[in-house]
């Protein structure tokens, strides 16, 4: 089964409308409703939208297609034209101004003078950045809710078997463990939707992520990727989809001439005791991936029922998480 991560992004990258209010027209069954409908409009038409399009396919048969919209921008200021009411129905036309997402830590509202605050502009202003910040997790969470089964690759070598000196049968297999280099790419697309341009290698950031790796087709040593962010929250979680009960095993499967599983464990992988490092998660304001790092070992399965070991005809291994196991 294949799993195909696309990120499709489509962003307005003109400067033209940076600081040109956009006028739009928003409905709702209340004012505020008809508010966040014009907002919404106008944060689409101002930055566009990235499309995070999840497809799992077997044998090319599309079987699923989940599709997450993230608008890349928020509101900055808006200035209501006019308010009309027709049938329970209202709506508002309005001039918006929406503000790059990138900006994230910008105050939401300038006063107006040393005495005046415009509190129903920061209100549609921190409500638009929270909806913007909610969407952006989800598109996030497509990629994290992969690992460990689709973003760590496992092959083996022909399992072999020998009797220990208590009379057990040891079944031993050989394996590695690598990165999938798409959910690699798939990763570094979402965390670009993120990256704050204002912190630099002199103006610390909070969050940091480093990605490292190269595609294995190529002949060149590999890349490494910093993003800079203000967001402690979404680092913590991408240090979470790693961790705790989405920490990486390995399960062991022996099957039979029908397929079915006659035997079943998991095995903890060198990476999670202190072997390669396949990632970093140590420093409060980094989250690291090392993408090029490799395992090799052997896994070794104890029977005590030969009957199961009569009936094995496959040996097969995959990459799950904690509470699969």
């Amino acid at each position: 089964m294949l799993k195909l991560l696309i990120i499709v992004a489509c962003l307005i990258t003109s400067n033209a409308f940076a600081n040109t209010y956009i006028r739009v027209v928003g409905e709702g069954v209340t004012i505020e409703a008809a508010k966040e409908n014009g907002f919404r409009e106008a944060v689409q038409i101002r930055a566009g939208a990235v499309v995070l399009s999840e497809r799992e396919s077997t044998v090319d048969k599309l079987i699923r297609d989940d599709i997450n919209v993230y608008s890349a921008g928020y509101v900055r200021d808006y200035n209501i034209i006019i308010t009309r009411s027709n049938n329970g129905r209202y709506s508002v036309t309005m001039d918006v101004l929406i503000q790059d997402s990138k900006l994230f830590n910008q105050t939401l509202s300038s006063g107006k003078s040393n005495r005046e605050v415009d509190g129903s502009a920061m209100n549609a202003n921190y409500q638009s950045y929270l909806n913007q910040r909610t969407k952006g997790d989800r598109l996030l969470n497509r990629v994290l809710s992969t690992y460990p089964q689709h973003a760590l690759v496992v092959s083996q070598d022909p399992a072999t078997m020998s009797v220990d000196q208590y009379r057990n049968i040891v079944v031993r297999i050989p394996y590695q463990l690598s990165w999938n280099y798409d959910y690699i790419v798939a990763f570094n697309e979402a965390m670009q939707l993120f990256d704050d341009d204002r912190f630099g290698r002199f103006t610390p950031a909070p969050s940091n992520v480093v990605v490292m790796g190269k595609n294995p087709k190529d002949f060149l040593v590999g890349s490494s990727t910093q993003y800079r962010f203000n967001d402690i929250i979404m680092l913590d979680r991408i240090k979470d989809s790693v961790t705790g009960d989405r920490e990486v095993r390995l399960m062991i499967s022996l099957r039979d001439d029908m397929n079915n599983t006659v035997y079943r464990s998991c095995a903890v992988p060198n990476l999670v005791n202190g072997g390669t490092t396949f990632y970093g998660v140590g420093d409060p304001r980094y989250f690291v991936i090392h993408g090029n790092a490799k395992e090799q070992g052997v896994l070794q399965v104890y029977l005590k029922d030969r009957t199961i070991v009569d009936r094995v005809r496959a040996v097969e291994l995959s990459v799950v998480a904690t509470n699969k196991c």
